[in-house]
C-alpha cells in the first residue's frame, strides 16, 4: 500500500509546521534513507527521511506553505504500484488530508513523537495501528475474546533500555519478565559506559600524580601502576551495579529469567536458556530492547586478541605497549586517554578531519591539541586500508588525506568505529519483524511493523546512547499502559565524552547553524578566566553557548573542560523552558564554581560579561 508523509509533530506544543524545500519532485525514485523534505517549526530546520522505497507519486503542498500536524504532506507508491494512480486517488481529495501516522509512516524513525491519547477501546485490542493494550492490562483481546496471557508486558534484553522498561513496568502494577542472556544492566553497566569511567578516573590520577605533583606540593620516588589493579577495581563497580538492578527487579516483582530471547509472533516469546533448554512466554505487549555491539570495518574481522572492540579493551590480560585505535568517536578518545595516561604508547587513525568529529570543530581543535600534547599521535584525514597480525602484534595499512600511504606497528589495534544492533535471530523468520539498517524499524512510538511489538534504545538505531535508550523505556511503557503521552526532543539529545577534559554538547554545533543560515548570537567563555578551574588546576577548555539571534533561543552548547558533564543538564533544563541568554545571564549562580562559565557565556552573547 502506499505510504503516506505527514507532517510530524517536532516538539511538544507544535501544532503545525512549513514546508520549506522538496529534496525531490513527483516521480523520483525513492531509497529508505533518503532525505525528501526540509520541515520549519519552532524557529528550527529539521530534514525529514524517507522511512519506505518506492516512487514519489504525489506532493500534496506547495514549498512555504503552513500545514498542520497530521495533514498530508507526499505519498510514496510502494513497488507494484502505479504512482499515476495513487496521484490520482490521492489528488481527488479535497482540502487538507489529515492521518494518523502508521507504523509504514515515511518519516525518520527517531524524530520526536506526536503525543499519544490514551488507548481506545479498539487501540485496546492490540491492532496494527493502536496505542497499547488495556490500560489495566491482564490480557488482551483476540475476535472479541479474552486472551489470558502469562504476562503484560515481556522485555527482552536486560540493558539500559531493557531494564529501565521492566522496572517501569513494574512500578505500574503490570506482570512483567525480563529475559537477559548475560549479566542485568547490559553492554552500558557492564562493559562501556560505567567500566570504563572507572578505568578513565584511574587514568586521569595517575596523569596528574605524575605530571602536576609538584605544582601541588608533593614529591615521591618511584611511582608505580599495577595494572590488574586497575582493571579489577573497573570490574568491581560494575559488579556492584548489577546486583543493584536485580535488587530492584525484587522491590517492583519483576520476573527475570536468563537466556536468549526470540520474539515468535505477537504476543509470543522463546526463551532458550544457558543450558539449552527452551520455554515459551506469553504477553499483551513485547518490547524489543537487545542493544547494539561492535562493528568492523569490511575486510577487518574482530579477533579478540589483536583485533580488538572496546570489550577486550577494558579487560586485558596486561598493558600493550603500543595501542593503535582506529576511530576517534567518544569510544576511540576515551581508551586513548586512558591508556596514554598510564603510559602506553597510542596513536589514533580517523577517517574524518577532527577527533570527534561530530562535536564543535572549536572542541575538537582544542582536544586535538591537548592529545598532540601529551604524545598521543594523531592521523586524521587517514583511511585505514587493511591490517595484518604477525607474531610481534600488527601492522596497519593506511592512506592519508594527501594520498601518502603509511605503515603503523603496534601491540593491538582497537576498532572504534560504530556499532551495529543486535538483531540476529531475534525474532522468527515467520514473525515477519521489519528491520531497517540493521535495525529494528520503529515509527514514531517506538511500534514495530507487528502489532503489540515495540523495540526501543539502541536495536531501534541512532542515537546510540545509554541515556537515550533509558527515556525511549520509560516513555514507551509509559504510552503502552497509557498513563502519559510526553515525547523525547530528538534535536537536543546531550553527548558526553569522558576524555580528561571532557566533553559535552547539545543542539547545533556553531558549523551546522551556519550551513543553516541560521540568525545566531555566539557566547565563549574560557575556564582560563574561571577562579573555580584555576583553583582546580583545571583551566583548559571552555564553554560555548549559541543562541537564536532574534528570539534569544539556545540552540546549541558545547563545552570541554573538567567535568563539564556535570554543567550539561542546566543547560538542557533551560533550552527545555525556553529560557534565552538573557534569562541565563540573570540567573544567580553561585561563585566560586565551574557554572558560572555558563552564566560568563550568556553574558558574552548578550554583550554583558563582566569577567571577559
Amino acid at each position: 500500500m502506499p505510504s503516506e508523509i505527514t507532517m510530524p509533530q517536532l516538539s511538544d506544543t507544535m501544532s503545525e509546521g512549513t514546508l520549506v524545500k522538496w529534496h525531490k519532485k513527483e516521480g523520483d525514485k525513492i531509497k529508505a534513507g533518503d532525505e525528501i523534505a526540509d520541515v520549519e517549526t519552532d524557529k528550527a530546520i529539521m530534514p525529514m527521511e524517507a522511512f519506505e522505497s518506492g516512487i514519489l507519486a504525489h506532493i500534496a503542498v506547495k514549498e512555504g506553505q503552513k500545514v498542520k500536524v497530521g495533514e498530508l504532506l507526499a505519498v510514496i507508491a510502494a513497488a507494484g504500484e502505479k504512482p499515476e494512480q495513487v496521484k490520482q486517488h490521492y489528488s481527488s481529495a479535497t482540502g487538507p488530508v489529515k492521518t494518523a501516522p502508521a507504523p509504514n509512516a515515511a518519516a525518520s524513525p527517531k524524530t520526536p513523537a506526536p503525543p499519544a491519547s490514551k488507548p481506545t477501546p479498539a487501540a485496546a485490542k492490540g491492532g496494527a495501528g493502536g496505542a497499547g493494550g488495556e490500560a489495566g492490562g491482564a490480557g488482551g483481546e483476540a475476535g472479541g475474546a479474552k486472551v489470558n496471557y502469562n504476562f503484560d508486558l515481556i522485555v527482552i534484553g536486560g540493558g539500559p533500555a531493557g531494564y529501565a522498561a521492566a522496572i517501569r513496568a513494574g512500578q505500574l502494577k503490570k506482570r512483567v519478565l525480563c529475559v537477559e542472556r548475560d549479566q542485568l544492566g547490559g553492554i552500558c553497566l557492564n562493559w562501556g559506559c560505567i567500566p570504563t569511567k572507572a578505568l578513565l578516573e584511574s587514568g586521569a590520577f595517575i596523569r596528574r600524580l605524575r605530571d602536576e605533583a609538584g605544582e601541588w606540593g608533593v614529591q615521591f620516588d618511584h611511582l608505580k601502576i599495577d595494572f590488574a589493579k586497575i582493571i579489577s577495581r573497573s570490574r568491581g563497580i560494575a559488579e556492584k551495579l548489577s546486583k543493584g538492578i536485580a535488587h530492584l527487579f525484587r522491590k517492583y516483582e519483576v520476573k527475570h529469567q536468563t537466556g536468549v530471547g526470540q520474539l515468535l509472533a505477537p504476543h509470543r516469546v522463546k526463551l532458550t536458556a544457558p543450558d539449552g533448554s527452551t520455554k515459551e512466554f506469553t504477553a499483551d505487549h513485547v518490547i524489543l530492547a537487545t542493544g547494539a555491539r561492535a562493528r568492523s570495518l569490511p575486510g577487518i574481522e574482530f579477533d579478540g586478541k589483536k583485533i580488538i572492540s572496546a570489550r577486550e579493551a577494558m579487560t586485558l590480560p596486561k598493558q600493550p605497549k603500543k595501542l593503535a585505535i582506529i576511530g576517534a568517536g567518544a569510544i576511540g578518545c576515551e581508551f586513548a586517554d586512558f591508556y596514554n595516561a598510564i603510559g602506553t604508547q597510542v596513536v589514533i587513525v580517523e577517517l574524518m578531519d577532527h577527533l570527534l568529529p561530530l562535536e564543535d570543530t572549536d572542541v575538537s581543535l582544542v582536544l586535538e591539541r591537548l592529545f598532540s600534547k601529551r604524545g598521543i599521535a594523531l592521523h586524521l584525514k587517514t583511511k585505514t586500508d587493511k591490517v595484518e597480525t604477525n607474531a610481534d602484534g600488527v601492522r596497519l595499512h593506511c592512506t592519508g588525506g594527501d594520498g601518502k600511504k603509511i605503515t603503523i606497528d603496534a601491540d593491538l589495534v582497537l576498532m572504534a568505529v560504530g556499532v551495529t544492533g543486535n538483531v540476529e535471530n531475534l525474532a522468527d523468520p515467520k514473525a515477519n519483524l521489519e528491520l531497517f539498517k540493521n535495525h529494528v524499524k520503529v515509527d514514531r512510538q517506538y511500534r514495530t511493523n507487528l502489532p503489540n511489538v515495540w523495540a526501543v534504545g539502541d536495536v531501534n538505531g541512532p542515537p546510540w546512547l545509554a541515556h537515550v535508550a533509558h527515556h525511549e523505556a520509560v516513555t514507551c511503557v509509559e504510552r503502552i499502559f497509557g498513563v502519559a503521552d510526553h515525547a523525547i526532543d530528538y534535536r537536543f539529545i546531550p553527548g558526553c565524552t569522558y576524555t580528561h577534559p571532557q566533553v559535552a554538547s547539545m543542539g547545533l554545533t556553531e558549523r551546522k547553524a551556519r550551513e543553516e543560515n541560521r540568525p545566531i548570537r555566539i557566547g565563549k567563555f574560557p575556564f582560563s578566566a574561571s577562579g573555580r578551574a584555576l583553583a582546580a588546576g583545571e583551566s583548559d577548555g571552555f564553554v560555548k553557548l549559541i543562541f537564536d539571534a532574534q528570539y534569544g533561543e539556545l540552540l546549541g552548547a558545547h563545552l570541554i573542560g573538567e567535568n563539564v558533564t556535570e554543567l550539561l543538564a542546566e543547560l538542557l533544563l533551560a533550552q527545555r523552558l525556553e529560557a534565552t541568554e538573557s534569562e541565563i545571564l540573570e540567573t544567580m549562580h553561585p561563585h566560586p564554581t565551574l557554572s558560572e562559565a555558563i552564566m560568563e557565556a550568556a553574558g558574552v552573547a548578550d554583550g554583558r560579561a563582566i569577567h571577559l
